[in-house]
């Protein structure tokens, strides 16, 4: 009987194989390889601060801008705000804080761009809030290049709100761009500093802003109020018809008095539109009085600008709806009176505008706030108020 034996064991090969073994080295000279490739990969998505006290960021169409510490807890060396100011105000409201279209301007060649604006809490009015404000790159804009905070109620905690504009794949070439940041015309806002990718990016100096300083000084029609957005205004409309920087004085609830003209003559205005009365009137201020404030403003003004040109814009037609409790004259009144004031003055370089003509006499072009125009009313004023217009020194 044959009994099996089974076989005699033999000893174990290994399984690394000279295969495996080339296998292995690849893949440690590539990991090797790609240890520059990562650094090189995450140096082009770094992110570069650029401050607001930056040189190379430029400002125009403030009537006062300072750099101020940004206050907050967990920086330890905190970077500085630039904060816009309008110096007057109306009390309870914080309309001085709002600059409608002042411009934060800078030149890169960045791919991508975060801008870091803060919405503090200065703008306190219950009733009026317009945080939409807008950006163009080489001079151009278009509907969805806005921002606005997410806040709504009357007083909010400070937000921070990042702007993400972006032009170009990483990977592409580097082109320089003209970059623009309007701010809202019914909120305040201050200016953190921008974020560029890739890095190193570079900066230069941006384009200067045009050289002709058009001032609008006014109430809340100037202001802005009830446009939907800073680019729907007649001030805004009328500079980018004519190619001028706007520096917007309008206030809302502003009445007539001497004391604006003492912060415009600091301003070197190029041209300047003055619409004021329409608050004079619904708050049932006097005629006279009116004429007494006006004329002193214009004098304070002349004693220091004596040939800027001036349109004094009468009062805008109100849709016979909206009937102040409070009036003591019709409308028309004060926009007789303005009549009188520039033929009285004999300025050659004062000039007068009719409201009345401005904006056609149809409810529909104004806001339920009658004395406001609505986007439609303000296209058609600030078309027509700027073809009236003419360039300084014509």
């Amino acid at each position: 009987m044959t009994t099996f034996q089974p076989p005699a064991p033999q000893p174990r090969r290994s399984r690394f194989s000279l295969r495996h073994l080339l296998l292995c080295t690849c893949l440690v000279s590539l990991s090797l390889l790609s240890a520059p490739l990562a650094a090189q990969q995450a140096q082009s998505t770094a992110q570069v601060f650029i401050p607001a006290d930056d040189t190379s960021i430029g400002y125009s169409g403030y009537v006062h801008m300072e750099f101020v510490p940004y206050v907050k807890e967990d920086l330890l060396s905190a970077p500085k705000l630039a904060r816009f100011d309008r110096v007057f105000d109306i009390p309870g409201k914080g309309y001085r804080w709002d600059n409608p279209g002042a411009r934060i301007r800078f030149r890169t060649d960045a791919k991508h761009v975060k801008v870091l604006l803060h919405f503090n809490e200065l703008h306190t009015s219950a009733s009026a809030r317009n945080s939409q404000g807008l950006y163009l790159i080489d001079g151009v804009t278009q509907p969805t290049w806005t921002f606005r905070t997410k806040a709504t109620q009357a007083r909010r905690d400070p937000e921070t709100v990042s702007v993400h504009i972006k032009v170009g794949e990483l990977g592409g070439p580097r082109v320089f761009h003209d970059y623009e940041i309007i701010l809202p015309y019914g909120d305040s806002v201050d200016f953190q500093g921008i974020e560029v990718t890739p890095a190193p990016a570079q900066m230069e100096p941006p384009p200067a802003a045009p050289a002709v300083r058009y001032v609008a000084y006014g109430d809340s029609v100037t202001h802005g109020f009830t446009a939907s957005a800073i680019d729907k205004t007649y001030p805004y409309l009328v500079a980018q018809k004519r190619g001028w920087q706007l520096i917007n004085l309008g206030l809302g609830g502003r009445a007539s008095n001497v004391v604006d003209a003492h912060v415009l003559k600091t301003l070197k205005a190029d041209v300047i539109t003055v619409l004021m009365g329409v608050n004079d009137w619904q708050g049932g201020g006097p005629v006279e009085r009116y004429r007494k404030n006006m004329m002193g403003f214009f004098d304070a003004l002349r004693a220091v600008q004596p040939t800027v040109p001036i349109y004094f814009i009468t009062s805008l037609y109100v849709p016979p709806a909206w009937s102040p409790k409070t009036q003591i004259a019709d409308l028309e009144a004060y926009r007789q009176v303005a009549r009188e004031i520039v033929t009285a003055r004999k300025d050659p370089h004062m000039h007068l505008i009719e409201g009345l003509d401005l904006i056609d006499h149809d409810p529909k072009l104004f806001d339920p706030v009658a004395v406001h125009p609505n986007d439609q009313g303000f296209a058609q004023m600030g078309e027509r108020l700027a073809k009236q217009m003419k360039k300084p020194g014509k």
